[in-house]
């Protein structure tokens, strides 16, 4: 029984394609795997990189090809290797840099023929639990030094309508968002996209004034409603963020 199981399986040619949906056959000696989008369809020329897991810095990396597989030539050093891989998407003039989800995340050694999927995603935690990151976007929250109290900002809830589509295409949705606890300033996972934003106070019901706090190209103006981008590869510290100020004072 073992021996006609073993004869019906075909073997894997390591020089070969990579090929194989949903499951990508490892290769002696590579890395193998593919990257798909939100949707779920192939996603080309993202990056693929090894890292090892002592010695930082030195794995080589690829792109992905128009069918979103990719293929990594392993060195043969001792240790174990992690997959990482991101993706430039430009988007309303502006170009971000955005990781991706690794199917797997368990390291691996170069002899292992190691298969490791990716998928881009608009939201979700990435997977190093240790870490406070996400894939979706930062909305940080900036109190006008002149407001009336409002210190409670878990009582403000800021209101975000999609002006087009999403950065992967896609429809957005009109989000309701608060902070989860008082002096928190910072609403995380926010899917990528352009937004109106409009805050109300709830304890209340009053509106508030709102800008965005990171525009130091105009005079300080509050709105009732702002339309706003997530920076992104332009800023080194605070890509895939964007910053609200509000007030109460008109």
């Amino acid at each position: 029984m073992f021996a006609l199981t073993a004869c019906d399986k075909k073997p894997i040619d390591p020089n070969g394609p990579i090929t194989g949906d949903p499951v990508t056959p490892g290769q002696a000696g590579y890395l193998v795997g593919k990257v798909t989008d939100p949707q779920g369809k192939p996603l080309a020329k993202a990056t693929i990189f090894v890292d090892h897991t002592v010695l930082t810095g030195d794995g080589p990396e690829v792109k992905t090809a128009a069918d979103g597989t990719y293929k990594v030539q392993m060195t043969d050093f001792a240790g174990e290797w992690i997959a990482k891989g991101y993706m430039l998407k430009q988007y309303n003039d502006r170009v971000y840099k955005i990781d991706l989800d690794p199917e797997d995340d368990s390291p691996f050694t170069s002899n292992e023929k190691p298969v490791r999927n990716f998928q881009w995603k608009l939201t979700g935690h990435i997977p190093d639990l240790s870490l406070d990151l996400y894939y979706g976007g930062t909305m940080e929250m900036s109190r006008d030094l002149n407001a009336d109290e409002l210190w409670d900002n878990e009582n403000i809830e800021f209101t975000l309508t999609p002006v087009g589509p999403l950065i992967d295409g896609s429809t957005g949705k009109v989000l309701k968002l608060q902070a989860k606890k008082r002096y928190n300033d910072a609403i995380k996972d926010v899917p990528m996209g352009r937004y109106k934003v409009t805050a109300i106070y709830k304890p209340t019901g009053e509106q508030l004034l709102v800008r965005n706090a990171w525009d130091f190209d105009s005079d300080i103006v509050y709105q009732q409603s702002v339309t706003m981008d997530f920076l992104g590869t332009e800023s080194a510290v605070r890509f895939n963020s964007m910053c609200v100020g509000y007030t109460n004072r008109h």
